[in-house]
């Protein structure tokens, strides 16, 4: 793998069709792959992957990084080595994919036992009365049969990634592909949506949030 290129070297490479951009991809593939896999490999929420797993997502990561690289190669201002800045975007780009695919991973049905919603951070972990116990599960309940029925699907999406997971809110409006403002607006029309339901079965927010001290 020639790595010894100078800026203008790779700039002037993968600008030249035939076997000179040939070589510079693949020499950058290599280069990337390389890099973004020990990134992967230093990453607590990896550790549990193999070798070979690794290898793989960084040979994918690294693919769709060097499309992103030849598309903005008239942005590299020369402040700093080529090889540093395309390091860069394929960690950007490797972020963005994880974050999606951990997205995916996440479903209701996963966050559920036995048809009850009860996410970790709403049990209480002591003892409670019985009358706690059931606005408990009875709010649940209803969130539950909101989400899944009268929520469309993005609402159901931002709704639980925020007040469930704390997802914070750039890198959501990022998964969901909208803008903050859309974003704020997803949230307060589930969150209206939510509490008119809970009101109409008789259970105030105060009563709620209570019951779960």
């Amino acid at each position: 793998m020639s790595i010894s290129r100078n800026n203008d070297a790779w700039i002037e490479d993968l600008q030249t069709p035939g076997p000179r951009k040939d070589a510079a991809i693949t020499d950058l593939l290599a280069w990337l792959q390389k890099r973004l896999f020990f990134y992967l490999r230093d990453r607590s929420d990896l550790r549990s992957r193999h070798d070979g797993e690794l290898q793989d997502m960084s040979a994918d990561f690294a693919q769709e990084s060097v499309l992103i690289i030849l598309q903005k190669m008239d942005q590299f201002q020369g402040r700093s080595k080529f090889t540093t800045w395309a390091a860069k975007i394929a960690v950007h780009q490797a972020l963005g994919e994880l974050r999606r695919a951990r997205w995916r991973d996440i479903s209701l049905q996963a966050a559920t036992q036995d048809g009850a919603f009860e996410p970790d951070f709403l049990r209480r972990k002591d003892v409670i009365s019985p009358e706690g116990s059931a606005i408990q599960k009875e709010a649940m309940d209803v969130v539950m049969d909101v989400m899944q029925n009268e929520l469309s699907e993005r609402q159901s999406r931002a709704l639980y990634a925020r007040l469930v997971l704390g997802e914070p809110s750039s890198v959501l409006a990022e998964e969901l592909g909208v803008s903050h403002n859309t974003l704020y607006k997803l949230i307060h029309d589930a969150r209206k949506r939510l509490k008119a339901r809970l009101l109409e079965r008789g259970l105030s927010p105060e009563e709620i949030l209570s019951s779960f001290k």
